[in-house]
């Protein structure tokens, strides 16, 4: 019944006692009824010996709201106020007729706000107190030392005596059920709580079994995934000369990226509800952004006689520092709800300055959403036009995983649209520009596309090991590919031959990459130093990551590999292992 609540809005500021708390306006609201009754009786009481201490106790009431803030004071306040009310009482009482004065009643319901406010044993000690207060008022009136309208006998003192008596023990009577029920519901409301607490625990468990389920299942999708589109890149190299083959190849490419897209999303947005998302900032070129984005998307747009155009401002720095992978991520999503709901015209990708916030915009020309849909449009397995969306596909979830990473950037998110007239989709983010800002590429390579890499892969995995010596290859065509199934067989190769970089799968059987990589920094300290080692895996999960770094690789590869992020990645680690700057 006065136990402590918790609130969802703005935390209230709670006023301390024995089995709980209470506010501060019952202290305030119980200072206000004494300070204006005894303000009346001030005013009306014929008595005037009476009438100057209920000026006194009523101004005193009034100086104790000076003090009320103080919660060491809170108890203090309430003892004063009682014991003042008592002896008012009795000292008014003792002028108007003793036990049998109306004013004697109130002993019998002082004790009540204390109850209210300080609990049953402060309550009982002050039913002894009025108690006391009666006797001496039955006494006094007996000895007739107090002035009285009634006709002071045995029978009427005794009788007058024995109702307030009467009052009291009913009075201690109802402090007994009253902490009963009290008691009994504190241990409901404990019983309900223990409840909760396991329901609590049993709603973690299952996200938990969950997010191990989403990040398995993502794990066994991507991993065959890697090895269609692997193996596509090299059927799309060998059949460049028959353009019948080449369309097919690149059905099944596009279906596959697709696919992997929709795992991605998947994946990701599990992540995000859980809590557990983090993004990874590194400096990076806006319009290598816009060059992917083409060769990505422009395929596409060209088979459905669509022209797509790339815009970027030229107030923009050259290279900025943030999340590429996940700005491509939201422009990827939003550049293909514009290609699928297009039938001709143009598709734009404008990129611009606005102070200290870069606006992307994807702006397509087709049927356009309308305007009671559009508030929602970033809402979960919200589409635009459910019967469109029915023949185009979609999962409802790339828009709302637009948005959160947009939040999550610090950012904003938004729609214009009219029916009929296309959509422009926009967003803005923080623009933090990165320390180097060359504005021509470096001449060299640093990719190191011509250099004889020495390469070690370690996968468990056949096709994997395939894949990855196939896409190696083809990124650097002279380098030496070395692939083993175990951890413990690249230990036995590193202790007699080096290497210039290490590609090691995060999950195998016999010893995971993270405990050769580290069996690698405690064995071969000296390799280490000039050896960079990239974890390959088809996890998503930032934990994951975290824990391949702290193990002491350098970067984390995810399957399948995009070929410019490989050459990107391992050419400018190795390049500073050289240098001694790993």
């Amino acid at each position: 019944m006065f136990s402590a609540h918790q609130s969802s809005g703005v935390p209230r500021r709670r006023w301390l006692r024995r089995d709980g708390f209470l506010p501060k306006e019952m202290l305030t609201i119980y200072l206000m009824l004494v300070s204006t009754t005894t303000f009346f009786g001030y005013l009306f009481t014929p008595v005037q010996q009476v009438s100057k201490v209920c000026l006194a106790v009523s101004l005193l009431s009034v100086s104790l709201f000076t003090v009320m803030r103080i919660r060491a004071f809170f108890a203090p306040i309430v003892h004063t106020v009682t014991a003042l009310t008592v002896a008012l009482t009795v000292y008014t009482a003792m002028y108007t007729g003793g036990i049998n004065s109306t004013t004697a009643v109130w002993l019998n319901v002082l004790s009540v706000p204390v109850l209210l406010l300080l609990g049953r044993v402060a309550t009982l000690i002050w039913i002894g107190i009025m108690l006391a207060s009666i006797l001496a008022l039955t006494w006094m009136t007996w000895m007739g030392w107090v002035s009285s309208h009634v006709t002071v006998t045995p029978s009427v003192v005794t009788w007058a005596y024995l109702n307030h008596l009467l009052a009291l023990l009913n009075l201690m009577m109802g402090v007994q059920i009253y902490e009963y029920l009290h008691k009994e519901q504190l241990r409901k409301i404990g019983q309900r709580n223990e409840e909760l607490k396991a329901t609590h625990k049993a709603l973690l468990q299952a996200q938990a079994h969950k997010d191990e389920f989403v990040a398995a299942v993502g794990h066994e999708l991507r991993t065959p995934m890697n090895a269609i589109l692997g193996f596509n890149g090299v059927l799309h190299r060998e059949l460049s000369d028959d353009p019948e083959q080449l369309a097919v190849v690149g059905h099944i490419r596009r279906s596959t990226e697709h696919l992997l897209q929709v795992v991605n999303d998947i994946l990701d947005f599990s992540q995000l509800q859980a809590g557990k998302f983090r993004l990874n900032p590194v400096d990076y070129e806006l319009r290598m952004v816009l060059d992917e984005l083409q060769r990505r998307h422009g395929e596409n747009a060209q088979r459905k006689g669509l022209v797509l155009r790339m815009q970027c401002d030229e107030a923009l720095p050259f290279r900025i520092h943030g999340d590429r992978q996940r700005l491509m991520q939201v422009l990827n999503n939003l550049l293909d709800n514009a290609i699928k709901f297009s039938t001709q015209g143009q598709v734009d990708v404008r990129m611009k300055a606005t102070g200290s916030w870069m606006r992307l915009e994807v702006q397509d020309r087709g049927l356009g959403i309308a305007l009671e849909r559009q508030q929602h449009i970033f809402s979960r397995f919200e589409q635009a036009d459910a019967q469109i969306d029915r023949t185009s596909g979609g999962t409802g979830l790339g828009l709302t995983l637009c948005e959160k990473l947009v939040v999550l950037h610090g950012g904003r998110i938004g729609v214009d649209s009219d029916v009929g007239q296309g959509a422009l989709f926009w967003f803005e983010i923080p623009l933090t520009a990165a320390k180097d800002q060359s504005l021509t590429r470096p001449t060299r390579d640093d990719g190191l596309t011509h250099e004889a890499l020495n390469i070690l892969v370690v996968d468990d995995n056949p096709v994997n090991l395939m894949v990855a010596q196939l896409q190696l290859q083809k990124t650097w065509p002279k380098a030496k590919i070395t692939t083993v199934d175990t951890g413990l067989k690249a230990l036995e190769l590193l202790a007699n031959q080096a290497f210039d970089v290490a590609l090691i799968d995060m999950i195998m059987p016999d010893m995971d990459g993270m405990q050769v990589t580290q069996h690698i920094h405690q064995r071969f300290p000296g390799l280490a130093e000039r050896m960079p080692i990239f974890a390959l895996t088809a996890n998503t999960n930032p934990v994951d990551r975290d824990r391949c770094l702290a193990a002491g690789m350098h970067e984390v590869l995810h399957k399948p590999m995009d070929m410019p992020v490989l050459k990107g990645t391992i050419g400018p680690y190795v390049r500073r292992a050289r240098e001694g700057k790993l």
